[in-house]
C-alpha cells in the first residue's frame, strides 16, 4: 500500500467535503436566529431514539423504514471498518485483535449483506412498486449504486486480503476464521497465483477507498447531505405539535414602521430562520410527508418535500445576497416567485407532514409567516377571506350575522346564560360554544344535544350567549394576526371580567387556541373537549347508554387528535354506542387525513384537484359506514357536504358523537340487564385519554 497515497486521497476528499459543507452551512448561518438549545437531555434522548435508533423511522413504516434503518445502521457501524482500512494503508499488518476483532469481522460480514439486502428492496421498491410518493430520482439511484459497490468491494477485498496473507500472518488468520463473506471467498480465491491475488488485493483497496470518499464529496451537493445534517436537525427540533401559530409583536411593528424597518411574518429568505434554512437542506426527500397530505392526495401542488426542495434551490441560488448581508431589496420576495400562492393557500394547518417526517421537519410555523406577510403587509390573500376579515371585525363571525343573536338557539334548548361573576362560581364550566355552533343550524344541533348530555349528567353549565366572541383562530391560521390579536383581547377580557377558569367546548379549534395560544394572551384556563369531557361522565356513570349504533367510522379532527393528542376519548364513546365493533378508515389516528376545513380553507373555494372532503369520504365507502361519527362542527359540515356530492346521504348519516350519545342516552332503569352490562361503567382510567385525564385531576 502507499502511505503517500492514502493521505493525498484523504486531504482532497476532506478538503473538497468542508468546503462543499462550508458553502450550505454558511447561508444556514446567515439566517434569523432562534434558540433552539434548551433541554439538552431531552433533546440528546431524541437523536438516541429518533436518530441512531430509527425508532420513528421505523414506526412510521416498517419495510422501508427498515431499509433505511439497515442503511443507516450499517454506514455508522462500518465507519470503524473505513478507519481499519485508512489504517491498512499505512501498514497492511493492522487488525483489530483479539476476540473483539474477530467478532467485529463477523458482524461486518453480516451488517455487509444486511445492506445489500436493504440496497436491493430500495432499489426495488423505486423500479417495481413505484409508490405515489417517491418521485424520480438520479441521485437517489447514484447513492444507493456507491452504497453497493462499497460493500461488495469490501467482501471482495478480504477474500483478496485472506488469500493473499492469511498463510504468513496470524492475525489475518485469526480475522479470517470469522468472516464468513470474505473467508468463503479467500477459499474459492486460494488457487490464483499470488501475482492476480495482489492485483485484486490492490484494486479493491483502492476501488473501495475511492468510492469511499467520492461519497463523502459527494455528500453535500445533494439531498443526501441529511447524512450529515440529520442528527443535528433532530437535536434542535422544536419537539411539540405545531398547534401555535407563532405571535407578531404588534407595538414594536408599530413602531418600527416609521423607521421604514416594520418586518412582519416572512417576506424574503432573510426572514427564514436558521432551523428552516436547516430543514431545507435536511430533507431525505422520502415523501412520507405525502401519505395522508390532504393537499398532495387530492392534486393540489402543495407537500412538505416540493417546499423544502424550491427552498433549498432558493436558498442556493440567493446565497452570495444572503452571506454578504445585502438589503432585502435585492432579494426576491418568497412568494410568489418561489413558493407559489395556490401553494401557500392550500395548506389545511392539519400538521401530517411534520408528524409524519422521520426527522421532524418543520412546515407550519414557516407558512404561518409566510401568510402574516401576504395579509398584514402585502394585502394579498384569497378574494374570498377579504369578506371574511370584514365579518369577524364587524360581528366576530364569519357568516357576519348579528353579533347579538349569538345565543339565541340556547333558548329553545331551555341553556342557561351566564349573567354574573357570581353565577360562574357555581359553574362547573362555561360551555364555550363558537361561531359554528352559535350561527351555523347543523351546528346548533350539536350545542343543543351536548346541552341536553350536560343536563342529564348534572354538570353545572352556562354559555355567554351574546357576550360570547370568536377566539379568532380562523383568521389567525389565515394571516390576520391583527384581527386575531384584537379578539383574543375582547375575549379574554370577558372572561376575565366573569372570572372564569373552566371552559368546555365541542369545537377542537377552539379548543386549541384555548388552551394553547391564550395564555400568551393573558387568557389562563382549564380546557377540556366535549368528547374528553362525556367520556369522563359515561366512565363514572354519571350518564348511561344504550349501544344502538352499527357501522359507525370515526373521522379525526386534527386539531383534536394530531395537534392534541386525544385519540382515545372518542373511540371509548363510541365503543359504548355501538353493537359492533367500531370502524376504522385506513387513514386513522396519527395518520388521519384532513376534512379540508382547517387554516380556513373552510372559507375559500377549492378549485384545484379534487374536493378534500369527498376523497375523505370515498376513503371510508370501502367499509361500508352506516354512520360517520365526528368530534368537530366543521367536520361535520365537511363530511355531510362530501356525502351529498357522492349521492351517499340516504345511506351514511353524518352525526357529531353528542348527537349520538344524546339519542343513546337512558335513565338506567330503562336498561335490559345484557345492556346494563355492556353500559357499565369501567375501573376509572380504563377509557380515559392523558389529556382528559389532565383536565379532570
Amino acid at each position: 500500500m502507499s502511505p503517500l497515497g492514502i493521505t493525498v486521497l484523504m486531504l482532497v476528499a476532506f478538503t473538497g467535503f468542508g468546503y462543499l459543507a462550508a458553502r450550505k452551512l454558511a447561508i444556514v448561518a446567515s439566517l434569523q436566529p432562534e434558540i433552539r438549545w434548551d433541554h439538552p437531555g431531552l433533546r440528546l434522548k431524541e437523536v438516541l431514539v429518533n436518530g441512531l435508533l430509527q425508532s420513528r423511522m421505523v414506526r412510521g413504516e416498517w419495510k422501508p423504514g427498515l431499509m433505511h434503518a439497515v442503511i443507516f445502521l450499517g454506514f455508522m457501524a462500518l465507519l470503524v471498518r473505513k478507519l481499519q482500512l485508512i489504517a491498512i494503508g499505512y501498514d497492511e499488518s493492522v487488525v483489530i485483535p483479539g476476540l473483539v476483532g474477530g467478532l467485529f469481522a463477523a458482524f461486518k460480514d453480516g451488517i455487509e449483506l444486511a445492506v445489500l439486502a436493504a440496497c436491493g428492496y430500495a432499489l426495488y421498491r423505486r423500479f417495481v412498486l413505484k409508490p405515489r410518493r417517491l418521485e424520480q430520482n438520479r441521485e437517489a439511484v447514484l447513492i444507493l449504486s456507491l452504497i453497493i459497490a462499497i460493500m461488495i468491494t469490501d467482501i471482495a477485498f478480504d477474500g483478496f486480503r485472506f488469500a493473499l496473507h492469511s498463510a504468513g500472518d496470524p492475525g489475518i488468520t485469526h480475522e479470517r476464521s470469522f468472516a464468513f463473506l470474505g473467508g468463503a471467498l479467500a477459499s474459492g480465491l486460494a488457487t490464483l497465483p499470488a501475482p492476480a491475488l495482489l492485483s485484486g488485493y490492490q484494486f479493491f483497496y483502492w476501488t473501495q477507498l475511492l468510492v469511499v470518499f467520492s461519497f463523502l464529496v459527494i455528500l453535500p451537493t445533494g439531498e443526501h447531505f441529511h447524512i450529515v445534517t440529520a442528527l443535528p436537525a433532530l437535536f434542535f427540533r422544536r419537539g411539540r405539535p405545531a398547534n401555535v401559530v407563532p405571535t407578531v409583536d404588534l407595538e414594536r411593528a408599530m413602531a418600527e414602521e416609521g423607521e421604514a424597518q416594520m418586518r412582519v411574518g416572512a417576506h424574503t429568505a432573510r426572514d427564514l430562520t436558521w432551523k428552516e434554512g436547516l430543514d431545507a437542506f435536511t430533507c431525505t426527500e422520502c415523501g412520507r410527508c405525502k401519505d395522508a397530505c390532504p393537499t398532495f392526495l387530492t392534486g393540489k401542488p402543495l407537500s412538505l418535500k416540493w417546499v423544502n426542495d424550491s427552498l433549498k434551490q432558493h436558498l442556493l441560488e440567493q446565497r452570495g445576497a444572503l452571506i454578504s448581508g445585502t438589503n432585502d431589496e435585492a432579494l426576491p420576495p418568497l412568494v410568489p416567485g418561489v413558493i407559489r400562492e395556490e401553494t401557500l393557500w392550500a395548506c389545511t394547518t392539519c400538521g401530517y407532514c411534520e408528524a409524519a417526517c422521520p426527522i421532524e421537519l418543520e412546515h407550519l410555523p414557516k407558512f404561518y409567516r409566510l401568510r402574516q406577510h401576504r395579509v398584514m403587509m402585502d394585502g394579498e390573500f384569497p378574494r374570498e377571506l377579504r369578506g371574511i376579515f370584514d365579518a369577524y371585525e364587524v360581528q366576530s363571525n364569519p357568516w357576519g350575522l348579528a353579533a347579538d343573536t349569538r345565543g339565541d338557539w340556547a333558548i329553545a334548548a331551555g341553556v342557561p346564560v351566564l349573567r354574573s361573576a357570581e353565577e360562574a362560581r357555581e359553574l362547573d364550566y362555561l360551555f364555550y360554544v363558537g361561531s359554528a355552533e352559535s350561527f351555523d343550524l347543523r351546528g346548533q344541533k350539536i350545542a343543543a344535544a351536548f346541552a341536553s348530555i350536560l343536563k342529564a349528567a348534572g354538570v353545572k353549565f352556562a354559555i355567554l350567549g351574546a357576550r360570547e366572541t370568536s377566539t379568532g383562530e380562523c383568521v389567525r391560521r389565515t394571516g390576520n394576526e391583527m384581527l386575531f390579536q384584537q379578539l383574543a383581547a375582547t375575549l379574554v377580557a370577558t372572561l376575565s371580567e366573569f372570572g372564569i377558569r373552566r371552559i368546555v367546548t365541542c369545537d377542537p379549534h377552539a379548543f386549541n387556541t384555548l388552551k394553547n395560544e391564550y395564555p400568551e394572551f393573558g387568557g389562563h384556563y382549564e380546557v377540556i373537549h366535549h368528547t374528553q369531557l362525556i367520556a369522563r361522565l359515561v366512565t363514572e356513570g354519571r350518564i348511561r347508554l344504550r349501544p344502538d349504533f352499527e357501522r359507525v367510522i370515526y373521522h379525526e379532527p386534527c386539531y383534536l387528535g394530531r395537534h392534541n393528542g386525544e385519540f382515545e376519548a372518542p373511540r371509548a364513546i363510541i365503543r359504548r354506542l355501538t353493537k359492533d365493533v367500531p370502524l376504522e378508515f385506513e387513514l386513522n389516528r396519527e395518520k388521519a387525513m384532513c376534512c379540508g376545513a382547517g387554516g380556513g380553507r373552510m372559507w375559500m373555494e377549492e378549485s384545484i384537484g379534487k374536493r378534500i372532503n369527498i376523497a375523505r369520504v370515498e376513503q371510508a365507502l370501502p367499509r361500508s359506514p352506516m354512520i360517520i361519527a365526528t368530534a368537530c362542527p366543521y367536520c361535520t359540515v365537511m363530511m355531510s357536504d362530501g356525502t351529498k356530492a357522492l349521492e351517499k346521504e340516504t345511506e351514511i348519516a353524518t352525526r357529531d358523537i353528542a348527537e349520538l350519545v344524546a339519542a343513546a342516552m337512558v335513565a338506567p332503569s330503562a336498561l335490559t340487564p345484557s345492556e346494563a352490562r355492556l353500559s357499565e361503567p369501567k375501573l376509572p382510567g380504563t377509557t380515559r385519554s392523558s389529556l382528559a385525564s389532565a383536565a379532570t385531576a
